[in-house]
């Protein structure tokens, strides 16, 4: 399963989507009063905003093109004919037009280009717009990545059989998504924007990148206690009782996927309890803290694509209700 170019597709797919909105959630809670606390134009800023566009657009095209892929290997898995074939003989447009995971892909890839757009309006007219316009855009850019990302709930466990349990379930996974994103998603510009701060150490530096990581350990703990919540909500849905969590293999999945949750969970409150002190400090020993800060958040990334990489396991297995349901 593991080579499944289904899962590969998915999880190329959530961790490029995932990056996208922890860029743009980043932009829009963290990093813009940063910038007020350093020269105007510095080149920590400079670099950062350059790197973060590369990053920003990358991720999109790579996030829309998996989605056409998805799109593309799940027609062929529906069908059992090559790629050729099912674009030549109508099968991918009607399963883009006759089916609820295709109607959400319409969905989906309308908004992708929507977000395009907007990122394009941002920084093209950025001199034209103002920093209140900038900031309008950036507003609308969040909105729309939300909605991106948490639609992916309707490719999902969640989205089969919308009764009114279920619609509890499809907003939970919506919820879930997007607090994934807000955490591990921003995990990324915030380790780029530390690395810049650390190598260019202009006047100020020290400040902003306290701020920024206190901002974003802020940030982080709403998203992990929406995560929590969002989860266990998810797990009554899908387990059927809490020996699921052993007695079947989708339990056991969603067990280790815990264990690297709480793993990523306890960097999170070392970095808060212990790093982020001795940043505010302002000691000399504050570019070592913020070496350290880099390296942890760079092992949280490194747990979190191991999570994506299960989520993409255990969005084409069977749930253990289903596993029970068959065993009795």
């Amino acid at each position: 399963m593991l080579i499944d170019p289904l899962v590969i597709v998915r999880d190329i797919h959530l961790a490029s989507t995932l990056i996208v909105a922890g860029m743009i959630f980043f932009d829009l809670f963290i990093v813009a009063p940063i910038w007020k606390t350093l020269p105007p134009s510095g080149v920590a800023q400079k670099c950062f905003q350059s790197s973060s566009h590369k990053i920003l657009w990358a991720s999109l095209a790579l996030s829309i093109a998996s989605a056409l892929a998805w799109l593309s290997l799940l027609s062929m898995r529906i069908s059992g004919k090559g790629l050729g074939d099912i674009v030549t003989d109508g099968t991918l447009w009607r399963v883009l037009s006759q089916t609820q995971f295709g109607f959400a892909w319409q969905i989906r890839l309308l908004l992708g280009g929507l977000l395009a757009l907007c990122l394009w309006l941002r920084r093209a007219n950025a001199g034209v717009f103002g920093q209140l316009g900038y900031l309008g855009l950036t507003i609308l850019a969040a909105l729309l990545v939300a909605a991106y990302l948490g639609s992916l709930a309707f490719a999902g466990h969640g989205a089969e059989g919308l009764d009114a349990a279920q619609n509890i379930h499809l907003v939970a996974d919506f919820l879930h998504l997007n607090a994934a994103g807000l955490w591990l998603g921003a995990l990324v510009p915030l380790v780029l924007l530390l690395v810049y701060l650390a190598r260019f150490r202009e006047d100020g530096w020290a400040l902003a990148a306290a701020g920024a990581a206190s901002r974003f350990s802020t940030s982080g703990i709403l998203a992990v206690g929406a995560l929590l919540v969002s989860g266990t909500i998810n797990a009554a849905f899908l387990l059927g009782g809490m020996h699921s969590l052993i007695d079947t293999a989708y339990g056991r999945l969603l067990l280790l996927k815990i264990v690297l949750f709480a793993a990523m969970a306890a960097l999170a409150g070392f970095n808060r309890q212990y790093l982020l002190p001795r940043l505010h400090a302002g000691t000399d020993q504050t570019s070592l803290t913020v070496r350290k800060l880099i390296r942890s958040t760079l092992a949280e990334i490194a747990l979190g694509l191991a999570v994506v990489c299960i989520v993409g396991l255990l969005g084409i297995m069977p749930p253990a209700t289903e596993m029970i349901g068959h065993a009795h």
